[in-house]
């Protein structure tokens, strides 16, 4: 193994080890009162256990990679530059995170949120890794080295028409409304694949389109901590991603189509 080589498997390792340490933290807060806090409304909060996790993470981050940059929701999520700031390239190597993504799931003891932490090099997706602490899964990857859940091979599912497709979508906080595009969206996808689910934590929602849990998953508004992980698991594991043009799906975009890629077209052509 080469020297950069090593020194990825090392960042991959370290990350692994945060997210399971910051999982042990959140199941330990869970057992007491939570502290809610709304950001922008009703629908966009944040708790002190998001706030203590997120601390955690960047603390090992600059003790053990002090040249990294980091990008994270709960110190950065107020930046309206957040998009902009990735449109050009960061040099070496840094790191988003999402200390908890599915918050709501979270404040209401549904297990599905996770931890996700992605590992970007002069601008490239290089390592993703999502963490349900409830669970105890762990899904990882590494550009060119394929996609894990707990050391298991990932790979999309085989469904083959739109029809087949179980596919899953979200709503931005300020688009939780009765006229909002969205509920346009589902209701054209009514019909046509074979249902729609609303799940709540857009990185566990790309890595169950990689374990083949779902066929496809689209939502607008998403930022870069959202997917930063999930985009290199899906992909890894056979998946596509684009933007809603169907062009690659870049940090800065803030559309998001991913797919098992067979019916990525299909599914394009009923959102548009």
């Amino acid at each position: 193994m080469n020297e950069q080589l090593a020194y990825e498997d090392a960042i991959m390792q370290d990350a692994i080890r945060y997210v399971k340490a910051a999982g042990g933290l959140i199941m330990e807060l869970m057992k007491k009162p939570l502290q809610i806090q709304e950001k922008k409304n009703q629908s966009d909060l944040v708790t002190k256990v998001d706030m203590l996790s997120e601390h955690f993470l960047r603390e090992q981050i600059c003790r053990d990679y002090p040249d990294h940059w980091i990008l994270s929701e709960e110190t950065d999520g107020g930046r309206e530059d957040s998009h902009q700031m990735l449109q050009e390239p960061h040099q070496g190597y840094g790191w988003i995170i999402d200390p908890i993504d599915g918050t709501i799931n979270f404040i209401h003891h549904l297990s599905h949120f996770a931890i996700s932490v992605g590992v970007m090099k002069d601008g490239c997706p290089l390592i993703g890794i999502v963490y349900n602490p409830v669970t105890d899964e762990l899904y990882s990857a590494r550009k060119h080295g394929g996609a894990f859940l707990n050391d298991h091979p990932l790979h999309v599912g085989q469904e083959q028409d739109i029809c087949e497709a179980l596919l899953a979508t979200g709503f931005q906080a300020k688009d939780w409304k009765p006229n909002s595009v969205v509920v346009e969206q589902i209701g054209r996808m009514t019909g046509k694949a074979r249902s729609v689910r609303i799940l709540g934590a857009a990185s566990l929602d790309l890595c169950l389109v990689a374990s083949g849990g779902l066929t496809g998953f689209w939502h607008d508004g998403l930022y870069p901590w959202d997917v930063a992980a999930g985009l290199v698991i899906l992909q890894e594991a056979g998946g596509q991603i684009t933007n809603a043009a169907g062009k690659p799906f870049e940090l800065s975009d803030t559309t998001l189509v991913a797919s098992n890629s067979v019916i990525h077209e299909a599914l394009i052509s009923i959102l548009l």
